[in-house]
């Protein structure tokens, strides 16, 4: 999604063309495009809250989860895109833990367990059922750059004022690792999020109603909504004239052979 790029740091477009140490060359390569169905690293490992390392599989849980790359000590964008993205959770309507889990893990590597926890504090809070299921992750800084490799996520490190321009994105993972959407972190629609994770859920979470709709939304990856698509419309409306049909005639079909037996 080139156009996740235009959403970077605010504090870098703060600073002069002289005295930033990013170039405009350095911003043009940050974006978020990951390839389609890309599986992240399931061994690679990522330290919990608790300094336990566990292996990214093991983070996954057993559903679907939305990814948020975020430098924890960011007073610019990184804060917001978390909160944007856990207030479109609690407005999705699922529940956190059986329905999804949101991860968020540490751009730079030199950030600590207190700036995590201070992170989570401010932008998610202690309340509901929401914190339970949000997990602050840290990694080594090879282990973070093949993570983002798996992503599609380019960043520029501004080492002078010890901050990141990165794209503004959020990501939606299947319980196996695999990468099925990205998302605007900005922009977040909670319809959308929510059939994001119907969709990555593989008809684990949502309801009827959920499933129905994806028959007939498609996604756009420019906007990172869905929206409706009339060919898929009519190819559902198709499909469920075809079922009635099926139905009718099987029962009128039985009504005959019950006329013949009497």
């Amino acid at each position: 999604m080139r156009r996740l790029a235009i959403a970077v740091s605010l504090a870098l477009s703060m600073t002069t063309a002289a005295a930033a140490s990013v170039s405009g060359a350095d911003l043009a390569g940050v974006e978020a495009a990951r390839q389609p169905d890309t599986i992240l690293p399931l061994t690679l490992s990522l330290q919990g809250e608790d300094g336990d390392v566990k292996p990214l599989q093991y983070w996954l849980g057993s559903g679907p989860s939305i990814w948020i790359l975020a430098d924890f000590t960011c007073e610019t964008l990184c804060g917001p895109v978390v909160s944007i993205v856990s207030e479109a959770l609690a407005r999705s309507g699922l529940k956190p833990g059986p329905d999804f889990r949101l991860i968020v893990v540490g751009l730079d590597p030199k950030d600590t367990a207190a700036d995590a926890a201070a992170m989570k504090t401010a932008q998610i809070g202690t309340a509901g059922e929401l914190p339970a299921h949000t997990f602050f992750l840290r990694g080594s800084s090879k282990d973070l750059g093949e993570l983002t490799h798996s992503f599609g996520f380019r960043s520029v490190y501004d080492r002078e004022h010890d901050q990141f321009a990165h794209p503004a994105a959020a990501f939606v993972v299947t319980r196996d690792g695999r990468i099925a959407r990205t998302l605007p972190g900005l922009a977040m629609d909670p319809a959308s999020l929510r059939l994001a994770l119907v969709e990555a859920g593989q008809g684990r979470v949502g309801s009827w109603r959920d499933h129905v709709r994806l028959l007939c939304y498609g996604f756009d990856p420019a906007s990172g909504v869905y929206t409706a698509a009339v060919g898929r419309m009519l190819a559902s409306a198709g499909v469920v004239t075809i079922i009635a049909l099926v139905v009718l005639i099987s029962i009128l079909l039985r009504r005959e052979h019950a006329i013949q037996a009497e």
